[in-house]
């Protein structure tokens, strides 16, 4: 059984974390939040290798952003990789999110124990929620119109697609949401959604206000694009490289937002808590 876990890095949702493991009663030491951001001295210890000492050691979302340091965007100094791979506890279970390649390989060469909370099924499901009232949000705040009654389609009926198309049409928009198995279609049927066939994307574009991409491929391209009314406003959900050819967006005029990592910048409290969840879930499951 565990008994001291170290945050190092990240933003909100991984000061959320430490806040609620240490409520559950664990020591929990907390490192690379000194800068533009106030905590009670006495709420966590923030000593770098007490940190690196601990039983657990959770990392951020991504764990790196340049390879040579942690992601810490409220450290004064953030700890490199070099030093967290010289001074990690060699027994420690460490936890991060879309930890790179050679990150991994590096903790393999290291022989450490290592998981990845962002691979995480049950994470996917809860991280959607965030990510659709986000992309919501968006619409709202970016569109001279409402979402109620507005013609609004979904690029693709997965984990976020679901939960999207579900708040879109309970805010009563006219609700299209595209798919490609039968079965997908026939669901969005029965839930009283417009069903769109890819096939019919390029004809049918142009009688949309709004656009939700979630698929992470290229859907629209410059062929669709330029069917795209000029003042429909695209909400591109997908991860890198994205479902949106930007720069023919960018030269047709059609207003494209790229809304990446929306559970951590539109609510980091409850994405603090889903990652704190999950990362139980992994624990119990390797019965550490």
């Amino acid at each position: 059984m565990f008994e001291t876990v170290a945050v190092i890095g990240g933003d909100l949702r991984q000061l959320t974390l430490a806040r609620l493991l240490k409520r559950e009663g664990y020591h929990v030491f907390l490192y690379g939040f000194d800068k533009d951001i106030r905590i009670d001295a006495l709420e966590f210890d923030r000593d770098k290798d007490f940190a690196l000492s601990a039983d657990i050691v959770i990392l951020p979302v991504p764990v790196t952003f340049d390879g040579t340091t942690i992601n810490s965007p409220y450290a004064k100094n953030p700890m490199t990789v070099e030093e967290f791979l010289y001074g990690i506890n060699p027994s420690a279970l460490v936890f991060g999110g879309q930890i790179q390649p050679n990150l991994q390989k590096a903790f393999e060469e290291n022989q450490l124990a290592y998981r990845d909370y962002l691979k995480r099924e049950e994470l996917s499901i809860k991280n959607a929620i965030p990510t659709a009232e986000g992309a919501i949000e968006i619409a709202i705040s970016e569109t001279p119109i409402t979402i109620h009654g507005s013609k609004s389609l979904v690029l693709g009926y997965g984990k976020i697609g679901k939960i999207l198309s579900k708040m879109l049409f309970g805010l009563g928009a006219q609700t299209y949401v595209e798919a490609r198995k039968y079965a997908d279609l026939a669901m969005i049927e029965g839930h009283g959604y417009e069903p769109l066939e890819l096939c019919c994307l390029k004809n049918k574009i142009g009688d949309f206000d709004i656009i939700f991409n979630t698929i992470p491929a290229l859907i629209l391209d410059e062929e669709i694009l330029s069917n795209v009314k000029k003042d429909a406003l695209i909400i591109d959900l997908a991860s890198k490289p994205g479902g949106v050819d930007f720069e023919a967006a960018k030269a047709l005029g059609v207003r494209v937002i790229w809304a990446l990592s929306l559970p951590g910048k539109v609510a980091p409290v409850s994405s603090g808590a889903i990652i704190k969840d999950t990362i139980m879930n992994i624990i119990k499951e390797l019965g550490v």
